[in-house]
């Protein structure tokens, strides 16, 4: 009895440790269908796109002179890319930092009542907020005749804001809310204690801002940058309908004319690939980020 006690252990470890290797391979097994996804979606057409970049119709040869158009023709376009997602950016992120402080350190039912209306901007597609600006900003639009009953606009010469005004006030519109989502989830982290001991010590409003509230959620801040950047200089319909054929305009719609009206695929996917390259930055550390906290939450 004790033989056979003894020995049985011995003799199913190999069983275990062949279910183990299984195991091992398991996740991987489970995780193929959305990598293979993954793949097909986005990377190949991405390192696609940057191939055919160099490529020239009706040649075979690898050629930079998709650039040296894109550097002819578009150069003004792509500060201007870069100049209106900057700025829209910088703005929302400054109004969302306000409102989330609001949101954070008010009560009352108006505070909540804000905080149950704020995200409705969020659920608004990039075409419906363009046809909202489009009949807001027009010259005889709603937002200049409400500024003329008060005597601050003339009609009879309204001023036009189809142009990088509205656009930069359209992006803003779309963009705060989404960020003060995510500041707002940054703020509610640090605890209230922080904020009694700033007070306490007479700090003001602008310095609980300042140096507890926005310190203290840097990262929540970070993402929030980074998301409402990347998807402003990816987004297409807005600028589209706003600005239409006027110059300069974004990149996205340099992309759209450059296959629509001259079907120049080579030009079209060089303007990807410098819309990669101005968003890489900002996906690197998003990147960092994410694998950085992961690794000292484990």
């Amino acid at each position: 009895m004790s033989s056979v006690a003894v020995g049985e252990p011995a003799e199913r470890a190999p069983g275990r440790k062949r279910r183990g290797g299984r195991e091992v391979f398991l996740p991987f097994l489970l995780l193929l269908p959305a990598v293979g996804l993954m793949l097909a979606l986005y990377a190949y057409p991405f390192i696609s796109s940057i191939y055919r970049s160099f490529l020239v119709k009706g040649q075979g040869a690898l050629t930079l002179s998709n650039y040296v158009k894109v550097s002819e023709l578009y150069l003004r376009d792509i500060f201007f890319s870069l100049e209106i997602a900057f700025l829209s950016t910088a703005v929302a992120a400054v109004l969302s930092i306000l409102m989330a402080t609001y949101l954070r350190l008010g009560s009352g039912r108006v505070v909540r009542l804000i905080g149950s209306v704020y995200r409705l901007p969020i659920f608004i597609p990039f075409v419906v907020v363009a046809q909202m600006m489009t009949t807001f900003l027009a010259p005889h639009g709603l937002l200049n005749v409400s500024l003329a009953q008060i005597g601050l606009v003339n009609l009879d010469t309204p001023p036009d804001l189809l142009n990088w005004k509205g656009l930069t006030f359209a992006f803003v519109w779309k963009q705060w809310a989404f960020m003060t989502l995510i500041v707002l989830s940054g703020f509610e982290m640090i605890d209230n204690t922080y904020i009694e001991a700033a007070r306490s010590f007479g700090a003001k409003l602008h310095q609980v801002i300042l140096r507890i509230l926005v310190p203290m959620s840097r990262a929540s801040l970070s993402v929030a940058l980074i998301l409402a950047f990347t998807s402003t200089v990816g987004t297409f319909t807005l600028p589209y309908m706003l600005i239409g054929g006027k110059t300069p305009t974004t990149l996205t719609v340099d992309i759209a004319h450059r296959v629509t009206y001259f079907g120049d695929y080579g030009v079209a996917n060089a303007l990807g690939t410098i819309a990669y390259i101005l968003v890489v930055f900002t996906a690197v550390y998003y990147l960092r980020y994410t694998v950085r906290r992961e690794v000292y939450e484990q």
